[in-house]
């Protein structure tokens, strides 16, 4: 995966400045500490504006229901303090313009603002798109004092750039580079080390970042300083968004091994979208494996110590064997005996140990209850391993799922159950219940604990038959 750049940005402000010119916000929601998303009104058109500025996501598109669902979005119910503020001086307000300062990864919503006393400021939401150092700032633009920030950065985090309510605010420190479309070959070509061509190219000079340096370079056999000059000029001045058909990058100009977008906004909603939604379902992945591994392994060394108490069966019999063989020879003991040599049933003769201090009768007594200690113990073992092989066959299946699903929806619900034990509600987890037709009969198809239960308490009636795959692949 790639970052955003501010290449990229440049395309998508110059492309949707028109909308957003004259636009109404209508509604503000944070989704998280690092996601905003602002529907926005324009034209007769509404949209939802998603921005994302979190260290490794980092970028800014408009999104639909599909790319909310990939984003795994939900609203939270209690809105974050830095959302609250800026429903208060934004929302409703009517944005004048957008801009993207040249060469930097900040893009700038310009709004018309009327405090209490009616009087007219202007504000700006910068939106600063940069790795570990991504930020939203609220400022007003004609004092250049900070309103509030997403993240506070104080002196002991950055002593170079302090951001916070009441500060001045000032861009990054600019970098030292220069445009390549203002740049002869002569001059590009000074400034080239043969041996690190892609990074002496991206120091040196804006919106070029090593690997698509390292891309251009890789297209052009034979090489040659002047073809890459030429191609990377071809690059800037190129709009043909496209991403890798495995996903691995992104290009605002076409390359090989490409699929192309039908714009900017669908490149980077796609190629975001589809590195997010992976994350989060490993994410969730290693979650849900996180509780169920130490559960199978607490089942397994349960279940192996109830197997070995299965096995004390046979030493049950013998109690009762031994009580038996002491009450076919009842009148051939007397009390004060430590131990006897009789013969069992078969013939054979046997060794048996009695107490001293206890009748004949007393010793029969004794064996015949730690016959029924044993034989009830193995009972409760017995229905135990019931119970334990049950728990095993069920987390097992809950790992096979979990392994084999890459659907949001479905590792949510099972997230739920395992973590929450709670049924699903009908506008949950239930919706992504499966259905099919078969020969006239409509089948359901639940994929886990609480679907089933669903299934049978709220879908079925007395009459419908109920399936159970037997370790099924």
């Amino acid at each position: 995966m790639i970052n955003f750049d501010s290449l990229t940005l440049k395309i998508f402000t110059e492309e949707y400045a028109s909308f957003f010119e004259g636009a109404k916000i209508q509604k503000i929601q944070q989704a998280s500490r690092t996601e905003l998303i602002f529907q926005i009104r324009s034209r007769g058109e509404t949209k939802k504006f998603y921005i994302n500025f979190s260290p490794d996501f980092h970028h800014l598109c408009f999104i639909d229901d599909e790319g909310v669902k990939l984003r795994n979005i939900s609203i939270p119910k209690t809105a974050p303090m830095f959302c609250m503020l800026l429903r208060k001086y934004i929302q409703n307000a009517k944005i004048l313009k957008i801009s993207a300062p040249e060469y930097e990864r900040i893009f700038e919503i310009y709004f018309e603002y009327f405090d209490e006393f009616n009087e007219k400021s202007l504000l700006c939401l910068a939106v600063e798109l940069m790795g570990k150092y991504s930020n939203v700032i609220l400022y007003n633009y004609d004092t250049n004092v900070i309103i509030g920030c997403a993240h506070n950065v104080s002196s002991q985090k950055s002593s170079e750039r302090e951001l916070c309510g009441t500060l001045p605010y000032v861009y990054p420190k600019k970098q030292k580079k220069s445009d390549l479309l203002k740049t002869d070959f002569t001059a590009f070509k000074q400034l080239i080390n043969p041996e690190m061509r892609e990074h002496s190219v991206s120091s040196n000079f804006y919106y070029l970042t090593v690997s698509l340096v390292q891309d251009c370079i890789d297209s052009l056999a034979p090489y040659s300083d002047e073809k890459l000059y030429n191609k990377l000029i071809n690059v800037l001045n190129d709009n043909h968004p496209c991403i890798k058909n495995d996903f691995s990058k992104y290009y605002t100009a076409a390359f090989p091994d490409t699929f192309e977008c039908s714009g900017i906004n669908e490149m980077i909603d796609k190629y975001f979208s589809y590195h997010q939604n992976k994350f989060i379902i490993n994410q969730l992945k290693s979650k849900i494996n996180r509780h169920i591994k130490p559960q199978l392994s607490r089942l397994y060394s349960l279940k192996e110590k109830q197997e070995k108490q299965l096995d004390k069966i046979n030493e049950a019999e013998e109690f009762k064997k031994k009580a038996d063989i002491i009450s076919a020879n009842i009148y051939a003991l007397k009390r004060g005996l430590k131990s006897a040599q009789l013969y069992d049933f078969e013939g054979n003769e046997i060794f048996i140990e009695l107490d001293e201090n206890k009748t004949p009768q007393e010793n029969a007594a004794k064996y015949y209850n730690l016959y029924k200690k044993a034989k009830n113990a193995y009972e409760h073992a017995k229905n135990m391993l019931g119970e334990t092989n049950s728990e095993i066959l069920y987390f097992e299946e809950m790992k096979y799922f979990c392994e084999n699903t890459y659907v949001i929806e479905d590792l949510n619900s099972l997230a739920d159950e395992i973590f929450e034990d709670k049924m699903p509600s009908a506008g949950g987890s239930v919706q992504s219940i499966d259905v099919f037709e078969y020969e006239g009969f409509k089948i359901y198809a639940g994929r886990n604990k609480k679907q089933n239960d669903y299934i049978l308490s709220k879908l079925s009636s007395p009459e419908d038959l109920w399936f159970h795959p037997l370790n099924a692949a």
